[in-house]
Parts: structure tokens; C-alpha cells; sequence
């Protein structure tokens, strides 16, 4: 796929497009459709603190349910397993998993929503714009018994309206890093 992106278990018809209509950090952001289901696999990230942002766009008319989902494990056709699934509706976003919780939504404006996280002491803070929306442990956070890795992000349209994604990094905590931009890709993103 394009810039590591696929669709969840490998299936195209996941995909995501580009889009131009809203923008955080250049031209183009990914437009989660209703069918979408992206997945950006990582490996390596087994110890440390680590820092994952990603900017979101929700539109005012926005309807239904989408999701922001990490996994501690991501194997194609495999057993996975959640550590981060955040939902998002027209009025509320809410931690689905150990430490359920809720915070209104933002519409019409470009939001962070950050992800520290500490593999040495197995924890996590969900940001959402400036405010936590919970602590927890990182391992146990939605499917529990997990492990101590970084294994995938997921962007899951769950047929809702469209909803916009730019400016996306996972970065040591404290680092600058260049975030992953669709400004120059156009058309289908895989």
C-alpha cells in the first residue's frame, strides 16, 4: 500500500481516498469513507515512550459512528488485539475499552488527538484536543492480556459520513519528527 497503508486484513476494498476539500498541513488529507478500514502496521516499538498525533477533521453535517483504533497486535487474517478505540458521533467522542469515558466532540475545525504512550510502565493518555480523555494501561486498554508493542493504527469509516485525517506521526515523546502528510498524493490511498 501507499505509504504503509492497507486496507484492514489486506482487503483493497478498504481504502481510503485523498481528498482536497480539507486540509491541516498542505493540499490533502485521507477522507474515511463509509467502507473504509485503513490499517499503518509499525514494528520495533517495544520499549521507550512514544508519542502518536494525527489531526482530524469532523464536519459539521457529520452522521453515524467512525473510529480511531491502535493495537498492540495486528496480524492480516490473525488475532489481534486493541489497546486505544475511540468513537466519534455528531456530539460525543467516547473511550470504548477499560476506562470508558466521554468528551464532547469538535466539529468544523481541525483537532489532535494524541496517544502518549509508555512501554516501560505499560501506561497511556488519550488526548483529545487539550483535554485527557482517560489513563490506562496500554496492554489492557481495550482487549486486555496484550503485549508491550505498537503494532498498527486503524482509521474505520463503520459507515459514517466522511470524516478527514492529516498530519500523522509516531515519534519518541519530546522529538520533532516529520508527520506523514497526503498532501502530495492524490486519488486512491492504499
Amino acid at each position: 500500500g501507499q505509504g504503509g497503508w492497507e486496507g484492514w486484513n489486506a482487503d483493497p476494498g478498504a481504502d481510503a481516498f485523498v481528498s482536497d476539500l480539507y486540509a491541516h498541513g498542505g493540499s490533502n488529507s485521507a477522507e474515511i469513507q463509509p467502507a473504509t478500514d485503513i490499517v499503518h502496521e509499525y514494528s520495533g516499538y517495544t520499549t521507550g515512550i512514544w508519542e502518536y498525533s494525527a489531526w482530524m477533521y469532523i464536519p459539521g453535517n457529520f452522521t453515524g459512528l467512525t473510529y480511531f483504533i491502535m493495537l498492540n497486535t495486528y496480524v492480516v487474517d490473525g488475532v489481534n488485539n486493541w489497546s486505544v478505540q475511540v468513537s466519534f458521533t455528531e456530539s460525543v467522542v467516547t473511550a470504548e475499552g477499560a476506562v470508558p469515558a466521554t468528551l464532547p466532540v469538535i466539529l468544523d475545525q481541525w483537532v489532535e488527538i494524541k496517544v502518549m504512550i509508555d512501554l516501560d510502565t505499560d501506561l497511556q493518555t488519550f488526548y483529545y484536543g487539550d483535554d485527557v480523555l482517560y489513563e490506562s494501561s496500554w496492554t489492557g486498554g481495550v482487549s486486555g492480556g496484550g503485549v508491550l508493542d505498537i503494532g498498527a493504527v486503524d482509521l474505520y469509516g463503520n459507515l459514517a459520513s466522511p470524516v478527514y485525517y492529516d498530519d500523522m506521526s509516531l515519534q519518541p515523546a519530546g522529538v520533532a519528527v516529520e508527520a506523514s502528510s497526503w498532501s502530495q498524493v492524490k486519488g486512491l490511498y492504499r
